[in-house]
């Protein structure tokens, strides 16, 4: 009985994720088919636009703008949850993870010299690369630098080239999961309570608003009203499909397209520290 239980929870969960993603495959769809259902319901209706800094307009302004955020953000996570539970990122996370384990305590000096090292070559990358796209030699770059009398349009571009900054890569940010931590050596403590503020910043936005908001029934509701009401409610589930999309993109995209970049940056360390 309890073996039959178990299996009907993981075959439900494992329809709920089904559902997620046949969703996120069609958001586009589902947005336009919205769009066309409530284009094709107040086509039957003569539109006017309330007055810009009204009372009615400006409250239902603010009514809305809060609303999508909440719905935004909270479906923007709920994606990236489900992105990281997918295949293709749990492999990635699970690679990365097991060749995280392998750096020991006494490698992070060497994987700090690395990282420096590994930044200023791809710094160097980086300038060669724009140099040899706007045209220019590496001889003439040298005499920019050292004060060689140039054109206008070649002083701009060579200092655009000089301005480019080696990226920010560290022993912490390659061990520190799927975040950037500016030191290896910061206590997380630290930035505990900060964190905690940030996070109720917007619950405590919305309690204020909900607390000053006063409500009043709509006296003898037309068709027309119903109408109104339901197109201004129609931008909100668009809303919130595009933050689902937006945050199972991040996740599967660019978070592992993050993680196998770390990974492969700490394999070509631990190659070369097993070399030395």
């Amino acid at each position: 009985m309890r073996d039959s239980f178990d299996l009907s929870l993981a075959n439900s969960g494992s329809l709920v994720k089904k559902g997620y993603s046949f969703l996120l495959a069609n958001v586009g769809k589902t947005v336009a088919l919205i769009t066309l259902a409530v284009v094709s319901l107040v086509s039957f209706t003569e539109i006017s636009f309330s007055e810009f800094g009204s009372e009615s307009f400006t409250g239902n302004l603010v009514m809305m703008l809060i609303a999508s955020y909440i719905i935004y953000f909270s479906l923007e996570d709920a994606g990236a949850k489900l992105g990281r539970e997918s295949d293709e990122y749990k492999n990635a996370s699970e690679t990365y993870s097991a060749l995280r384990e392998k750096v020991k305590g006494h490698d992070i000096a060497k994987l700090r010299a690395f990282c420096l090292e590994y930044g200023n070559a791809e710094l160097e990358y980086r300038r060669s690369n724009a140099l040899f796209t706007l045209g220019y030699t590496e001889e003439e770059y040298k005499d920019f630098l050292n004060g060689k009398e140039m054109s206008k349009k070649a002083k701009k571009e060579l200092g655009r080239v000089r301005k480019m900054k080696r990226a920010e890569l560290s022993a912490a940010s390659l061990l520190s999961g799927v975040g950037v931590q500016e030191s290896e050596l910061r206590d997380p403590k630290s930035l505990h309570l900060y964190r905690m503020i940030l996070k109720l910043i917007p619950s405590t936005v919305c309690m204020l608003f909900t607390i000053s908001v006063m409500i009043s029934t709509k006296d003898n509701l037309s068709v027309a009203g119903i109408i109104g009401i339901i197109l201004k409610i129609s931008t909100l589930p668009v809303i919130g499909l595009k933050g689902y999309s937006g945050g199972y993109e991040y996740a599967t995209e660019e978070e592992k397209s993050w993680l196998e970049t770390k990974t492969s940056l700490l394999s070509s360390f631990l190659r070369a520290n097993k070399e030395t």
